[in-house]
């Protein structure tokens, strides 16, 4: 049984917490907000505000704070605050411990990096040597994150330096879901992180394309169409297509119907931005 603890009590701190809860580790919260940790509190819980943030006999802790957009771009006071009173709380930790910090929230590749330096400050300790530090995306939806969190597809882990001792002690922590684990570089975890949402945003954008030229050419079964599509389309039947490196799409068929498509929705004046985009990078690489 590991001594875990997660900051942020949000829909994926809890989902995180409870999942573990159910494989027998000892969970508790730290969240800066009192209604967060009412929340909790009453599923069984310790919860406790930042302040109180201790790490003694702690194993993991993940950090599972908000990431939101702002006007200026993705705003980390949260989780560079959340660094700030670990690092705090690392300064106190037994000589003979290694609690290893995990964040899971969405950031940019390159961020983690960046919190190692700021866990260090706080810490007046290394990053490796006195505690670990990694990086694993979660794949949660709102409405089934707990479900999501007991029965991931795989588990991402990317570790911050040559730091074998936290990759092992992820790998132990994990060893109970039964489920593949993908080790990879910190800053390709993150970037995977941003993939698999944007394919998610651009796959239902253009479901949503097609619904309005549908509307425009008076078509009213075009749900119908989209199960056809789901069952005929290679792109929807097999998860690997399109992934590999092998340039733009080409053939007889893709050129010549994508650039068919484009003249005649500008002939009707219908709004086809999706597929104008995804032939302007087939031809920024070269194809037509």
């Amino acid at each position: 049984m590991a001594n875990i603890l997660v900051v942020g009590a949000g829909v994926v701190g809890t989902a995180t917490g409870r999942g573990f809860d159910r494989h027998d580790h000892k969970v508790a919260f730290v969240d800066i907000d009192a209604e967060a940790r009412r929340r909790v509190g009453a599923l069984g819980f310790t919860a406790t505000g930042p302040g109180e943030a201790d790490l003694a006999g702690t194993d993991a802790v993940f950090v599972t704070v908000s990431t939101p957009t702002c006007e200026n771009g993705i705003d980390l006071t949260g989780v560079l605050e959340a660094s700030r009173t670990l690092g705090a709380a690392l300064a106190h930790t037994a000589p003979d411990t290694f609690p290893v910090i995990v964040y899971r929230s969405t950031m940019p590749p390159g961020t983690t990096r960046r919190l190692v330096g700021v866990l260090e400050t706080a810490a007046g300790a290394r990053a490796g040597t006195d505690f670990g530090v990694a990086y694993s995306p979660e794949y949660l939806r709102a409405e089934t994150a707990l479900e999501d969190f007991l029965d991931p597809p795989l588990v991402t882990v990317a570790v911050a330096g040559d730091d074998g001792r936290t990759a092992g002690i992820l790998r132990d922590l994990y060893r109970s879901f039964g489920r593949p684990m993908e080790f990879v570089g910190v800053e390709a975890a993150e970037f995977q992180k941003y993939v698999h949402n944007l394919f998610n945003a651009v796959k239902i954008s253009f479901f949503n394309e097609m619904r309005d030229v549908a509307a425009r050419l008076g078509i009213s079964d075009a749900e119908k169409v989209f199960r056809i599509t789901a069952a005929t389309a290679e792109g929807l039947r097999d998860p690997r297509y399109g992934t590999a490196c092998r340039g733009p799409y080409a053939g007889a068929c893709l050129p010549k119907d994508t650039a068919a498509w484009l003249i005649e929705m500008e002939r009707l004046g219908i709004d086809a931005s999706l597929v104008t985009a995804a032939r302007t990078v087939n031809v920024r690489l070269g194809g037509r």
